[in-house]
């Protein structure tokens, strides 16, 4: 008996938890779960994003575009004249998808007037004409829309008539509604007094309804209806294998006692005889237990993994791949900047600096383009005068450059710090760096791909603040991230001006083609503002009404700075000239010119002069420890 009851009992105590399980863990259908919620807040992060990166670019075609005297030109004319200047004069071609409008409204008030539509039949925005920023549905589309207004170039007609050139991008809303849907969510987006459903929601609109706002678009919000809520825990079968449970240990129980009717009884030491020591717990085995974290212990971020990279965690002590973050440095419009050292056997350590792009802008393929190019071009410049790049890669979704760490400072923070007490970089130490620059472009310059084959590089960006100098006096140029090579992920679109306007050839600021003699010209900017201490500003909007001649529209150095040698003269303000022809050729020519001069006038220069200009102008700037190092400047 004791036998029969025993088996009896553990069958009703397996049949009676197993109902009990079900019964227990069933879980209700509908309402917001974790992956709803977590699907409607991703939808709206994605959405803001690309809105952003889509307003960005519109907004930066516009105000170039609203520039280019052939665009000047073209809305002082009718529609054809503007529609045949479009395809011949205007050499200006959309990104996919994109529409550029240009056309003119009268001073005397009525409606815009479209003159050129690229393509021609592109989908026009409502806001068409309208000054400003917009976004509007359109279907399964949002149309992210700037508007900057043209003068035209006769003065005549610009009293009459105020040009503009529209940019409108169209963001496909499908893949966010699917992936919602594919989450057994049903809802609208809406912007403005427009809306647009995805699934299947309640036509009455019943029911409870959850709103998710997308914050770069005022007015903007995701709005999913709530699932009802059915199923969940059966009180019946909870009852029921509760009750089976319960009859089946009673019989476990009598069958137990009834089978240890002839064994052994339990000795004074508490052991049966024969079944050996007590067993012990697993929570007492030492080999078992799981030993404490100590506070403060890195948090390993695996490549190989699908884990992203989550900014508010890169804390000290944080790993990124085998990098450990020391500390956050900076960030830009692209990316963060953080100090790092790599750790290896017997003790090796090495500091590096590692760039991780904005989450909101990798899901953008042109941003992501931009990013990786920076690294992808520098890595293929090997110079001493160039930021090494270490390492290119992608985590989970986060993309990440490693580089070397310059312990140092930007030379712009160096000059805005010679120019607030007033005291000249000495004139062997500005002209030292200025052929280092020079050194650091022309390799660049002349990089190649493996077979040889010239990649044709050039800068595009080149300015006091994209000049490392070290400690140690080394000088390094960095920020390739709008680098132009013959070959490469992405291309500048003709009306799209990358770089910094105040430093940018003329031929760059209206969005033509450029080659190196774009970076000579920077370079010659940078070096005004080195020998004389005064800033420069070069921007062809800022000084067009002055003309071309007696362009770049600056004093002769050694008028701001007497003891200069007067030969400097003629060669910064001619490496600054409108026509790039007239500019020496290559930042090498440039460079051979300044060392003339410095031979003529005995001027040396050795790292350690310049490391002891860093430490005298470091002594002065006070930089807060958070930003003590020169890759805290903020980031392209």
């Amino acid at each position: 008996m004791g036998r029969g009851a025993l088996i009896a009992g553990v069958a009703l105590i397996v049949a009676g938890g197993g109902a009990l399980g079900y019964g227990v863990t069933r879980t209700g259908g509908g309402g917001m779960t974790r992956e709803r919620t977590t699907a409607m807040a991703t939808a709206a992060s994605s959405l803001d994003g690309d809105i952003k990166a889509a307003r960005a670019s519109v907004e930066q075609k516009a105000k170039t575009l609203a520039e280019v005297s052939t665009v000047r030109a073209a809305v002082g004319t009718d529609a054809p004249t503007a529609t045949d200047m479009v395809g011949k004069e205007i050499a200006f071609k959309p990104d996919p998808g994109e529409v550029i409008e240009l056309g003119q409204i009268p001073k005397t008030g009525g409606a815009p007037v479209s003159l050129a539509v690229l393509p021609a039949n592109g989908m026009r925005s409502s806001q068409s004409g309208k000054t400003g920023a917009f976004a509007e549905l359109v279907e399964d589309q949002l149309l992210v829309t700037q508007t900057a207004e043209v003068i035209p170039s006769d003065a005549g007609l610009a009293e009459q008539v105020t040009g503009f050139v529209t940019v409108t991008r169209p963001l496909d809303l499908k893949p966010a509604f699917e992936r919602l849907v594919a989450a057994g969510l049903s809802g609208r987006i809406e912007v403005g007094d427009k809306q647009r459903v995805f699934g299947t929601p309640p036509a009455d609109g019943s029911g409870e309804w959850m709103p998710q706002t997308i914050p770069s678009q005022p007015g903007a919000q995701l709005v999913a209806a709530v699932p009802a809520k059915s199923g969940g825990m059966s009180v019946p079968v909870v009852g029921a294998g509760a009750g089976i449970a319960g009859l089946g240990l009673i019989l476990f129980v009598i069958g137990l006692i009834g089978s240890m009717g002839g064994k052994d009884k339990v000795t004074a030491g508490g052991t049966h005889r024969g079944m050996g020591a007590p067993h012990q717990s697993s929570v007492g085995d030492p080999r078992l237990t799981q030993q404490p974290v100590a506070a403060g212990t890195p948090s390993f971020v695996d490549p190989s993994t699908s884990a992203s990279i989550n900014p508010a965690n890169l804390g000290p002590g944080a790993l990124v791949g085998r990098w450990e973050i020391v500390r956050r440095l900076g960030s830009g419009g692209m990316a963060d900047v953080y100090l790092a050292q790599a750790r290896g056997e017997a003790g090796f350590e090495k500091l590096v600096a590692i760039k991780v792009m904005h989450s909101h802008l990798a899901r953008n393929p042109r941003a992501v383009d931009h990013f990786l190019d920076e690294a992808r071009l520098a890595a293929r410049v090997s110079h001493p005068n160039v930021v090494a790049i270490q390492d290119l890669g992608k985590i989970g979704n986060d993309y990440v450059i490693v580089m070397d760490y310059v312990d140092g400072v930007d030379l712009e923070r160096l000059l805005a710090s010679a120019r607030m007490a007033q005291r000249p970089v000495p004139l062997n130490v500005a002209l030292g760096i200025l052929c280092r620059i020079c050194d650091g472009l022309h390799a660049a310059h002349k990089a190649t791909a493996p077979d040889g084959t010239p990649l044709g590089i050039i800068h595009r960006d080149v300015k006091s603040a994209n000049v490392l100098v070290s400690k140690q006096g080394g000088v390094k140029v960095v920020d390739f991230g709008i680098a132009k090579a013959a070959s490469q992920a992405h291309n500048t679109m003709a009306g799209e001006t990358k770089g910094t306007p105040s430093m940018m050839a003329p031929e760059q600021r209206v969005g033509n083609a450029v080659d190196v003699r774009a970076d000579v010209y920077s370079v010659a900017a940078v070096a005004f503002e080195v020998v004389t201490g005064h800033g420069v500003n070069l921007d062809l909007a800022a000084l067009a009404h002055l003309g071309v001649d007696n362009w770049p529209h600056l004093p002769p150095p050694s008028s701001l700075r007497p003891a200069l040698p007067p030969e400097l003269d003629g060669i910064l303000l001619t490496a600054m000239a409108f026509d790039r022809e007239r500019r020496p050729a290559d930042c090498a020519a440039f460079e051979a010119l300044i060392e003339q001069v410095m031979k003529r006038h005995n001027l040396n220069t050795s790292d350690k002069d310049i490391a002891r200009w860093v430490e005298s102008e470091l002594a002065d700037l006070k930089v807060p420890p958070a930003f003590d190092d020169a890759t805290s400047r903020p980031s392209a």
